[in-house]
């Protein structure tokens, strides 16, 4: 919708208010009159340039967001959640400030609109705004890393690999080192296998695999070409055989999207990172200056910093997944150049176009590693007072983890606590699911509980009867 349309489907009062607003001189009682001279007033240059500066102004950290989007209308809960810096009654003001009006249509699924000329017009301002605040250069770096498609063939190297050989998991669901650094020797990208002690919340296999690794192993897994049974790792030959028949572009789009759900939980802004990145891209662009303009969506989580976040979680991923190439002016030097690719920019293109609700706000998370412990990835007291029956405390400093124990579990129960119920709460909540050794294992415990408890009432029924 447009805002004619818009202003046309309002009442007399908002479209005072509106008036009001944008200081728009009409006759107050005539509804033709108002939306006319509102109408006049968004066609005059410099009076559209004043509103929408203002616009972009007074509601900032909202309008950021609203104009990366590939749609126009919203729920009404992410356009308040977008709202909540301005304070209460924001939704209010914002319904008078002339850019967001209500939905002609009161059955429709996302009934707050942003006229397609406004969120045009804001758009514009602010992609302008970025692209003066980004440093450019119009020659090559001496050094350049592209990476282009290395990660589909590493890809297929992997389950090459995994036909070939007996490849048997750990009791925590992961790959024996021996096979990780056959596989480094393959890879035409490398990785280093020296983990930290907290890896989580980049995907199921980040406590175990490097991240390139972890993505591409996640991604088989994901789409079938991969399948863990019975403690091995083995390949379904079909699904493979559909994968390969596949185009690259469209491989290349899969791993991607597959990128940016995973990365999402820890990362809640990174689909407005990669459409900030479309608008800017294309020329050689000073790192340190797009971080600048990026920052307002990156966030910190946990272990990494928010410039931890984007150079290892972004920018060296992106590079990973052929979307962008680093330049460096000597071969010892850090990157400081980023460009997209031509391939980069069709394949961001291809995701802007996809409409879909990436403000929705994220229900609490937590993720289940395979080694017992439960780390809460978006903290929230309300989630940690449900797991608290079966779990303990992890002393850590900056990480909010738990452990789940055979103990743990035998206390909860003896409480009189539904594990039933609190298993079912985790696995809704946990961004990868209950990893299949945990699952075992938490049975076994729960089994062997019951049983102790069901022993222990009938000593104290037989001790009652022989009283």
């Amino acid at each position: 919708m447009r805002l004619n349309e818009c202003l046309n489907h309002a009442s007399v009062p908002t479209l005072q208010r509106i008036a009001k607003s944008l200081h728009v001189t009409c006759v107050p009682y005539s509804k033709l009159d108002i939306l006319q001279s509102i109408l006049e007033a968004w066609l005059d240059p410099d009076v559209r340039k004043t509103m929408v500066e203002r616009w972009c102004s007074e509601w900032d950290a909202a309008m950021r967001r609203v104009v990366l989007q590939p749609r126009h209308a919203f729920a009404r809960e992410e356009m308040a959640s977008l709202l909540t810096p301005f304070g209460d009654g924001a939704l209010e003001r914002a319904l008078e400030a002339g850019w967001l009006y209500v939905h002609p249509d009161p059955a429709t699924k996302f009934p707050l609109v942003v006229p397609e000329d406004v969120q045009e017009a804001c758009h514009d301002h602010y992609v302008k705004a970025w692209r003066a605040q980004v440093l450019k250069r119009c020659e090559e770096p001496p050094c350049v890393r592209d990476e282009e498609d290395a990660i589909l063939v590493d890809f297929e190297a992997l389950v090459d690999y995994v036909r070939g050989h007996d490849v048997r998991l750990t009791t925590t669901g992961a790959m024996y080192k021996r096979h990780l650094e056959q596989l480094m020797q393959l890879f035409e990208v490398e990785e280093s296998l020296e983990l930290p002690r907290w890896r989580f919340g980049y995907g199921k296999r980040a406590f175990a695999y490097p991240d390139r690794l972890a993505l591409i192993y996640d991604f088989a897994c994901d789409e079938g070409v991969l399948v863990e049974q019975d403690g091995r790792v083995e390949v379904d030959e079909a699904r493979f055989a559909a994968w390969k028949s596949s185009l690259t572009v469209a491989k290349l789009r899969r791993l991607l999207r597959h990128y940016i759900a995973t990365y999402r939980g820890a990362i809640p802004r990174l689909a407005d990172v990669l459409r900030l990145v479309r608008r800017v891209g294309g020329d050689w662009l000073d790192l340190a200056s797009l971080y600048e303009v990026c920052r307002p969506f990156v966030n910190a989580f946990y272990y990494d910093s928010a410039e931890d976040v984007w150079r290892i979680r972004i920018v060296k991923m992106l590079v990973h997944l052929g979307v962008a190439r680093i330049g460096s002016d000597t071969p010892e030097s850090p990157p400081e150049w980023f460009q997209t690719t031509e391939l980069g920019q069709e394949l961001l293109s291809q995701g802007d176009a996809e409409s879909t609700a990436d403000l929705t706000e994220r229900r609490p998370a937590l993720v289940v590693q395979p080694n017992f412990e439960l780390v809460v990835v978006s903290p929230d007291p309300r989630l940690e007072d449900t797991i608290a029956p079966f779990v303990e405390r992890i002393p850590s400093s900056g990480v909010r983890a738990y452990r789940i124990l055979a103990h743990t579990v035998a206390r909860g129960l003896r409480e009189g606590h539904d594990f039933d119920a609190w298993r079912a709460f985790v696995v809704r909540h946990a961004l990868y699911g209950i990893p299949q050794n945990v699952e075992r294992m938490l049975a076994r415990w729960v089994a062997g509980a019951r049983g102790e408890i069901g022993a222990d009432a009938a000593d104290v029924q037989s001790g009652e009867s022989w009283a």
